[in-house]
């Protein structure tokens, strides 16, 4: 299973009532929305407001959204690694129609177990997203792409 998500922020200057103030969206995700002083200070806040976008997005059991811009397309927020093998899990269920309870009783665990698989604010292992995922004939592969892609190591 291939599996990667980056969002595209969209910088506005003064968009705030207050004036001056920046406002940044998120491309495909109109829920998600940072305000602040400066775009560095929306960037820092930007995927805590991301994740809890996406987690409301799960709750309500909707199709995650993907970024379509290209990659060096604009500012970036790439998510943690396993918050983005959690979304796998939940996107690979959501494609299968898999509930929790389902997923659980396919792993031998309780309900809450999944729950806390699918919470992206909680630690969980990643052998745990390895065999949910296997549960549902799917495994994660991981890509490392370079951040710079035009530097060179010395």
């Amino acid at each position: 299973m291939s599996f990667g998500y980056r969002y595209t922020l969209n910088f506005q200057e003064g968009a705030c009532q207050e004036g001056g103030r920046w406002l940044v969206r998120f491309l495909g995700i109109p829920e998600a929305l940072v305000e602040a002083e400066t775009p560095a200070q929306a960037r820092a806040s930007a995927p805590e407001c991301l994740i809890s976008a996406l987690m409301d997005i799960m709750r309500a059991d909707r199709a995650l959204p993907r970024d379509r811009v290209p990659q060096g397309a604009g500012g970036q927020v790439t998510l943690p690694s396993l918050v983005i093998a959690k979304l796998a899990v939940y996107q690979r269920m959501h494609e299968k129609h898999w509930t929790r309870a389902k997923l659980a009783a396919e792993l031998g665990v309780h309900e809450n177990a999944v729950r806390r698989l699918l919470d992206l604010r909680h630690n969980s292992h990643f052998w745990v997203i390895d065999e949910a995922l296997a549960k549902m004939n799917s495994s994660l592969q991981i890509d490392v792409p370079s951040l710079h892609p035009h530097r060179h190591a010395a």
